[in-house]
C-alpha cells in the first residue's frame, strides 16, 4: 500500500515551466495565480495531441492505443481504496516529467485495424521504455490463458465506435510480484468511445482540471482525474475465477477482496481465499448472474458486475510477445 501511495504523494511536477503562472502571463488579472498544468516538456509534446500521446497515429490504417487511465465504478469494493488505487498507479504510465507518475506496469492495449473494421484488445508486459513501445502478452498464467482477443469495433466518421468480446483475461503485473492478477472478464463491452481524428486519443489530458499547488498531479482516489475519460467499460467476473487469483501483497483471493468483508467471507487459509458452505459453493453472493448475464437473483448470484470509464493515449505496438 504505501508503494503505491507514496509514489504519488512524492512526486512533483514534470515540465520545467510547469505550476503557476504569474501576474505577468497572458489571462493572469491583478497577480492572481492561473492554473496550468499543460505539458511544456519534449516528451510530452513530440506528438501533437490532447492525451499525451508518445507514438503519432496520424493517417495510420493500423495503430495502438493503450489505456491511460480506467476509473472503476463497480462493484463499489473496487472503485476506491486498495484495488482502484493499484490499478491507476499501474496503469499511469511512468513519465513524471508530463506530470504522470505511475508505476506503467499494467497496460491494456487497444489496436485498431481501421480499414477492416477490427480491433485487438488484451494486455501487455511491462515495457523497458514505455516510448520504444509495448507487445501483447501470450502466455499462460495457471488456469488462464493470456492473449489479444479480436473483435468487431469499426469507426464511425465522427471517431464513435464499440465492440464486445465473450472473455478477456488481461493480466495486472506489479513491481513486486514476477506473477501477474488475471482479471478474467466475460461479455466484455467496450462502449460510448469516441477515437480522436488524429487516432491518437480516447478521452484528453485533464489539463484544466488539475491543481499546479499539487503538483499537477491527480488525487488519491482519482479526484481531480489525470483524464477525461471518453468511453465505457462493462464486463463481469465470477467468484468461482476470481477465487483462483491471488493478490500478493495481501495474500488474498480476489474473491476475498471483493467481499469486503474478511472475517465474514474469507476461509483464513495461506492463502486467504472465499469461505465456501458443506456443498463447496462459495458463501459469498455477488450482483450478477453469469448465466444469464443480468443482475442476481436469489436462485443465481455467482457473479460481479464490473463496469468502468476509460481514456487512452497512443502508443507504438510491437505485435505479440516473445514467450
Amino acid at each position: 500500500m504505501s508503494a503505491l501511495t507514496g509514489a504519488a504523494a512524492a512526486a512533483g511536477c514534470g515540465g520545467d515551466d510547469g505550476g503557476t503562472t504569474s501576474s505577468n502571463s497572458p489571462g493572469a488579472t491583478g497577480g492572481a495565480t492561473v492554473r496550468d498544468c499543460s505539458q511544456k516538456h519534449p516528451v510530452c509534446t513530440a506528438v501533437a495531441s490532447d492525451c499525451v500521446a508518445v507514438h503519432d497515429n496520424r493517417d495510420a490504417a493500423t495503430f495502438g492505443l493503450r489505456m491511460a487511465q480506467l476509473t472503476i465504478t463497480k462493484p463499489d469494493v473496487l472503485a476506491i481504496g486498495y484495488v482502484a488505487r493499484l490499478v491507476a498507479q499501474g496503469l499511469t504510465i511512468d513519465l513524471p516529467q508530463c506530470n504522470l507518475n505511475g508505476t506503467g506496469t499494467f497496460s491494456w492495449l487497444i489496436e485498431f485495424d481501421k480499414a477492416n473494421g477490427k480491433l485487438r484488445t488484451g494486455g501487455a508486459r511491462i515495457a523497458d521504455d514505455p516510448l520504444e513501445g509495448y507487445c501483447f502478452a501470450n502466455m499462460s498464467v495457471g488456469e488462464f490463458e493470456i492473449a489479444p482477443t479480436e473483435i468487431d469495433a469499426p469507426v464511425g466518421d465522427d471517431g464513435a465506435w464499440s465492440g464486445e468480446a465473450e472473455t478477456l483475461n488481461v493480466p495486472i503485473f506489479l513491481e513486486t510480484s514476477p506473477e501477474p492478477i488475471i482479471l478474467p472478464m466475460h461479455q466484455v463491452r467496450l462502449t460510448d468511445a469516441t477515437l480522436s481524428a488524429d487516432n491518437n486519443c480516447i478521452g484528453r489530458y485533464n489539463v484544466e482540471g488539475l491543481d499546479p499547488l499539487n503538483a499537477c498531479l491527480p488525487g488519491q482516489d482519482g479526484d481531480p482525474p489525470a483524464f477525461i475519460n471518453g468511453g465505457k467499460l462493462a464486463a463481469f467476473i465470477t467468484l468461482e475465477e476470481v477465487d483462483r487469483v491471488i493478490v500478493p501483497d495481501v495474500n488474498q483471493s480476489l474473491c476475498v477482496v471483493l467481499s469486503g468483508d474478511i472475517v465474514k467471507y474469507g476461509a483464513g487459509g495461506e492463502p486467504n481465499t472465499c469461505k465456501r458452505d458443506e456443498g463447496g459453493q462459495i458463501v459469498l453472493k455477488g450482483d450478477w448472474c453469469s448465466a444469464t448475464n443480468s443482475p442476481a437473483t436469489d436462485d443465481c448470484a455467482d457473479a460481479y458486475a464490473l463496469g468502468g470509464e476509460f481514456a487512452a493515449s497512443a502508443v507504438k505496438i510491437n505485435g505479440l510477445c516473445q514467450q
